[in-house]
């Protein structure tokens, strides 16, 4: 009897996993938020920092090389000091024009956002890395550009080039055991 009842046990995706939404009325595909929050020690100081990204419904929607419509997204980052707001800024995707191919603008979204852990050549400032691409979880075409706040508030954007994140939500950067799929 109890294998019955595992047998037509349906399995429900955890939330985590979930990638994309379709908006039942619309049709349209929205990516899942992600906020991501730690602290950080810059040139001996602390440093709070919070990243977070979401559909705007406000935005036109971007249609995917596979015909497939999706929400365009925001990406917010704050950084402060103790009580101090340092950096609080919203990007979208034109704002990285200058760093992304027209034609590959025209597909894609914002579709990622995370702090660049790893620096090997420079720790006096907050790094984040900031991902465009073709929105579809299955597609790997992406551009990511890094962000670099100064601990006075300035920030420069380019093209990234060193990329060293932390796993999104812990455990996506281990590898299953053999026999678990």
């Amino acid at each position: 009897m109890m294998m019955v009842a595992c047998a037509e046990k349906k399995e429900v995706p955890s939330p985590e996993r979930e990638v994309e939404v379709e908006d039942p009325v619309t049709g349209i595909m929205s990516l899942r938020d992600i906020n991501i929050e730690d602290t950080v020690t810059v040139e001996g100081r602390e440093y709070r920092y919070a990243c977070t990204m979401h559909s705007v419904d406000s935005l036109p929607a971007v249609i995917n090389p596979q015909g497939v419509q999706y929400r365009e997204c925001s990406v917010n980052i704050s950084v402060a000091r103790g009580e101090e707001n340092v950096f609080k800024k919203t990007f979208v995707k034109k704002d990285f024009a200058a760093y992304v191919p027209e034609d590959f603008m025209k597909s894609s979204t914002l579709v990622g956002v995370n702090y660049n852990h790893i620096k090997a050549d420079d720790h006096s400032a907050l790094y984040f890395i900031i991902t465009l691409g073709d929105p579809d979880e299955t597609s790997e075409l992406s551009c990511s550009v890094e962000l670099k706040v100064a601990s006075n508030g300035s920030y420069t954007i380019k093209k990234a080039q060193n990329i060293e994140t932390a796993p999104i939500s812990t455990g996506l950067n281990v590898d299953p055991k053999e026999g678990d799929a």
